[in-house]
């Protein structure tokens, strides 16, 4: 059975399609475009779950038939963009990159692009994203999980609940907890919140909602304010697109903007309105609409490559790259999508081996090739492979759950061992995502000493004890909750179990330039490089008391600009970029946080530092390549490789700090 067709619903989905493109472009005024998703999110909740009631009403509803309109929807148009998206990986990227898209695209085959995102970019925004051409299918990932449990959920609901009232009831206290832990997501563990369903859940139980109270709202409300509701609704929806940005904390609260907005114009916004419902049932929008899906599905990955290509995005560019969207989301949505129509008929078994299996098998033998033959180095210098490699080594991929592992009872030494396997633990590294990145050093200097390491790391947490950590959040002064926590595990439960060395690593200029307290009051700029001085006199002094010797790795020289393909850009277009920092601007930066090491080493006599720029730097330049590879995996992090070849460099021209008496 097929509910009653809304044009205006397809003009939404245009003009989700819409911003999301032009947010991707970097289209002035669209900064906060990537709430399209969220729109489509409602849109879905809302059709699927209407569709759902409509059919069981009538006794017509079954799971197979459910499931067998998904793959007819989905599959036809997302493998086919698969398909010529690892086609034209294959033809332009890099072995290790190559490898890196195979385990993207094998995660996406199955519905499970969200997690792969979260664990490898880290981030809608992070680093790497702009060159990831998969990265926009892990909405598709969180709608299919969604719909792997809420059918048969709602039947379950609608069997034992019957009357619409208190389903509706039941429906909108799940949205609520769903919401709640969204906003506790976004808070806490932002990446992860914005990339996984049940962060999610509640913009699709939204929707859902709507389906049992759309058209009993819409009979409450006089004729002038459903239209006046319809175009609020609008206006929410391009507030969230004209006011957000990558630094608003999302999903949570703020997605119900645009979740509220989308919600208000289903309810409200009909064809025959004067303006709104006109507009959006127009044959531009709605045409548009018919193909947002293919479109969603195309532009990105055009965008992702010609970022990889360095192919400046201009104007011009951008509008080519919108009418090829457009051009290839017809042909698919004609060549593809109406032809795969013709499966209605039929059964389940030959609609997943014909619309799935098979896709998916082609998809899956494409990605083990590219892993057994090593992403097909031939075709590449092995210069640029050499390099390739070593920027998309990243320690927090490497180390796992060793870094961003549970706030309060971290992972054990046996599951985040560095340098020599033996028994008994030497060496501990603690502190935040800059302690993680020198996992690569430690792991050299304590393999080269015979010592064994044990390292657990948490981003924006470096170990300073007696001290609250703040932070600006969209204007505001905001407390991070886990600073104190985590450090209050390390002094009283790990620190005193009796190693050797602790090594302390961080971003420590960040810190002395940022907002830290020791008494619970407000925090100042201006007080903060006397609250850190007593803070880390402090530290020190703790890890003296356990019987271990401090050490503590100033940290490595950064740059106001992701500088970890500079090199690998410049040999492989032609480039001619300066990738290297100038020494004096590495000093000004460090010049606070260099004074408190100095200071602190005067304090205590057993203080080790371990300072990399005695390898990185020379007297006029700190360089972000060393003997042809790359150091860096952004502005500031090093990768892997780059803190691995660091550690033999110092090791072999300043000294081991573990082999010494």
């Amino acid at each position: 059975m097929s509910i009653a067709y809304r044009p205006e619903i397809d003009g939404l989905r245009c003009v989700a399609v819409m911003i999301v493109i032009f947010n991707h472009l970097s289209v002035p005024g669209f900064g906060g475009g990537y709430v399209g998703v969220d729109v489509f999110f409602v849109i879905s909740g809302y059709l699927i779950t209407e569709i759902i009631k409509s059919e069981k009403q009538i006794g017509a509803f079954s799971i197979s038939s459910f499931y067998r309109r998904r793959i007819i929807r989905l599959a036809p148009a997302y493998f086919t963009v698969l398909f010529f998206t690892g086609l034209l990986s294959a033809l332009l990227m890099l072995p290790a990159e190559l490898e890196q898209f195979s385990k993207s695209a094998l995660f996406s085959t199955f519905f499970a692009a969200n997690f792969y995102m979260w664990h490898a970019v880290g981030g809608y925004f992070g680093t790497g994203a702009d060159t990831t051409p998969l990265l926009h299918l892990w909405s598709l990932a969180v709608e299919e999980q969604f719909y792997l449990v809420w059918p048969a959920s709602l039947l379950i609901l609608m069997h034992f609940l019957g009357a619409k009232g208190r389903l509706l009831g039941v429906i909108l206290v799940l949205l609520l907890l769903a919401l709640a832990v969204s906003e506790y997501g976004a808070i806490h563990y932002r990446a992860a919140a914005y990339y996984l369903m049940p962060a999610r859940a509640f913009e699709l139980l939204i929707g859902a909602a709507l389906a049992f109270s759309a058209k009993s709202i819409y009979k409450w409300f006089p004729r002038p304010l459903q239209v006046l509701s319809g175009f609020l609704g609008l206006c929410f929806v391009v507030y969230a697109c004209l006011s957000f940005s990558g630094a608003t904390w999302f999903p949570g609260l703020h997605a119900l903007v645009p979740c509220l907005g989308t919600a208000l114009i289903i309810v409200f916004v009909r064809q025959d309105d004067p303006l709104l419902g006109r507009v959006l049932a127009s044959r531009v929008f709605v045409g548009i609409g018919k193909i947002s899906y293919p479109a969603y599905l195309w532009h990105w990955p055009l965008i992702a490559f010609l970022n990889l290509c360095l192919i400046e995005i201009n104007f011009f560019v951008g509008a080519a790259v919108v009418v090829a969207t457009m051009l290839l989301s017809a042909a698919t949505y004609v060549g593809i999508e109406k032809p795969a129509r013709r499966f209605r008929k039929s059964g389940i078994g030959k609609v997943a081996v014909t619309g799935f299996v098979m896709p998916a098998m082609l998809s899956v033998l494409f990605c083990l090739s590219v892993f057994f033959f090593n992403g097909f180095p031939s075709r590449f210098d092995e210069e640029l492979n050499r390099r390739a490699a070593a920027v998309l080594a990243h320690a927090d991929l490497e180390r796992g759950r060793c870094n961003e592992g549970p706030v309060a009872a971290p992972l054990g030494p046996d599951q985040c061992v560095l340098g020599k396997k033996k028994q008994g633990v030497d060496i501990l590294l603690v502190g935040d995502s800059h302690a993680n990145h020198f996992s690569g050093m430690i792991d050299i200097l304590a393999s080269k000493a015979g010592l064994r390491a044990y390292d657990i790391t948490q981003s924006n947490t470096v170990f300073m004890v007696g001290v609250d950590r703040y932070y600006e959040r969209d204007g505001e002064i905001v407390k991070h909750d886990n600073f104190r926590a985590r450090n209050e595990v390390l002094k009283k439960d790990i620190i005193p179990e009796g190693y050797d060395y602790v090594v302390m690593a961080g971003s420590y200029v960040g810190y002395y330039n940022g907002l830290l307290s020791n008494d619970g009051n407000a925090p100042s700029h201006a007080e903060t490089p006397a609250v850190m001085k007593a803070a880390m006199l402090a530290t020190v002094q703790a890890v003296i008391e356990s019987g271990a010797v401090p050490i503590i790795v100033k940290g490595a020289p950064t740059f106001d600009r992701n500088v970890s393909r500079c090199t690998l850009n410049n040999l492989r277009f032609g480039k001619n970029e300066e990738c290297n920092l100038p020494r004096k601007e590495y000093e000004e930066k460090f010049a606070g946080w260099s004074a408190l090491l100095d200071s602190l080493t005067e304090e205590f006599e057993s203080l080790v530092v371990i300072d990399p720029a005695k390898v990185m730097c020379d007297q006029s330049w700190c360089y972000s390549e060393l003997d042809g590879l790359p150091l860096y995996k952004d502005s500031n992090h090093l990768n892997y490789k780059g803190s691995m070849h660091i550690a033999e460099i110092y090791a072999r021209e300043v000294g081991n700090p573990f082999s010494h008496d």
